[in-house]
């Protein structure tokens, strides 16, 4: 009988994970709430449950789990480090430890080891009710960032300078927050990277670096909201080199040397800074697509193997070319979406290497508040890191979306 992978999440992102298990000759068994989730179309047996309630996603494995072992279980673009640590902590599969997931799943607990292990990372200060942070803030310098320790997708992440209502700002976090533990942290100026990395047998391999661009900021403030970026990294290898031992630093702060890490890097004037990290495979098509295109590498597949205890040859994860890709996202005004013109003209395009729409005619697209109101993603190629930028911002300026 082959092997058995569980899958946490059947959404739109893990499509290509389900389709690349499945080619790879495994049993797949999904997880998600939504019955009608995408993912679920590729995989033998669905089950029903949230994967953000950790016990009831065990409960529900492990009565499975008694009609078929499960040998393996991972996720991807789905910060849930927790639900996967509990299934594999109890079904005794590969996996980071409960206390890990922990502090993965808390940016204040995270905060708490990276100080306590000398990582350089943004100061940070937890704020217990709306007095300390008004207070807290009267004594700080704009700009600064207020979060949900919880947050996910960048949802609640608000930019604080003088124009923003600083009472509002804190209502509105609060209330996205589910455990209503905010922290508010210094806004470091420097261009940020989005770097992807494995631990494989107790030792890190940094294997892609994504700058990342925010030039809609001035559209979405105080909502930081994510427009793309450039695969590979325009910096140089030593600096790379340094952002990659800070991340394998800090997984190790967190007591991580196991499996996927995905982490938030700042460049500041001081050298790299990290601003937080999710250990699993990261969304937005990064892991699944950008990444075999940019560099010759699938690390979806070795993910596969790592979670289901299977031996992984350091030389898969290392890059076999150097493809420079430019990702950008639609940023619709809200209101319904009654047309959208020119994508079948931009389909044709020999560089337009990814086109999703995730928002069609007749969604009411919201206003930009996170990553999930976005409309859609472009990824283009290019001779070099600047002709990929310009081809990507070219294309995306040639698709409107017709909005009521």
């Amino acid at each position: 009988m082959s092997k058995t992978l569980l899958i946490i999440g059947a959404g739109r992102e893990q499509i290509s994970t389900y389709k690349q298990a499945k080619k790879m000759g495994f049993y797949i068994v999904g997880t998600d709430r939504n019955p009608k989730a995408p993912a679920f179309e590729f995989a033998d047996k669905k089950l029903l449950c949230s994967t953000r309630d950790a016990n009831h996603t065990l409960e529900v494995v492990i009565e499975y789990s008694k009609e078929r072992k499960i040998d393996g279980v991972m996720t991807i673009a789905n910060d849930v480090p927790f639900t996967v640590a509990l299934v594999a902590d109890s079904l005794n599969l590969p996996g980071i430890s409960l206390q890990s997931a922990r502090y993965a799943s808390n940016k204040i607990l995270m905060k708490e080891q990276f100080l306590k292990n000398n990582i350089s990372t943004p100061k940070s200060y937890v704020v217990a009710n709306k007095e300390d942070f008004l207070k807290l803030v009267s004594k700080k310098s704009f700009p600064l960032i207020l979060k949900p320790s919880d947050g996910r997708g960048s949802r609640g992440v608000i930019y604080l300078d003088e124009s923003v209502d600083l009472e509002w700002a804190w209502n509105y976090v609060f209330d996205i927050s589910s455990n209503k533990e905010l922290m508010l942290e210094e806004y470091i100026i420097g261009d940020q990277l989005s770097v992807e990395g494995l631990f494989i047998n107790n030792k890190f391999h940094s294997i892609a670096f994504a700058d990342r661009n925010y030039d809609t900021l001035s559209l979405t403030k105080p909502h930081i909201v994510e427009n793309g970026g450039v695969i590979p990294s325009k910096y140089d290898d030593d600096t790379l080199e340094q952002i990659s031992s800070l991340i394998e630093n800090a997984s190790k702060s967190l007591g991580i040397t196991f499996g996927s890490i995905k982490a938030d890097i700042v460049q500041s004037n001081n050298g790299p800074m990290i601003i937080e990290l999710a250990a699993r495979l990261s969304g937005n098509y990064l892991a699944s697509h950008h990444i075999p295109i940019a560099y010759g590498i699938d690390i979806v597949s070795a993910v596969i193997k790592l979670s289901l205890g299977i031996e992984l040859d350091p030389s898969l994860v290392t890059p076999k070319h150097k493809n420079y890709l430019a990702a950008r996202y639609f940023f619709p005004p809200s209101g319904i979406i009654k047309n959208i013109e020119g994508l079948e003209e931009i389909k044709l395009k020999s560089f337009v290497r990814f086109l999703d729409i995730f928002h069609e005619v007749g969604f009411t697209q919201p206003k930009i508040e996170g990553h999930v109101d976005r409309a859609g993603i472009i990824v283009c190629d290019g001779i070099n890191y600047e002709d990929s930028i310009s081809n990507a911002e070219k294309s995306i300026s040639e698709i409107k979306f017709v909005v009521e």
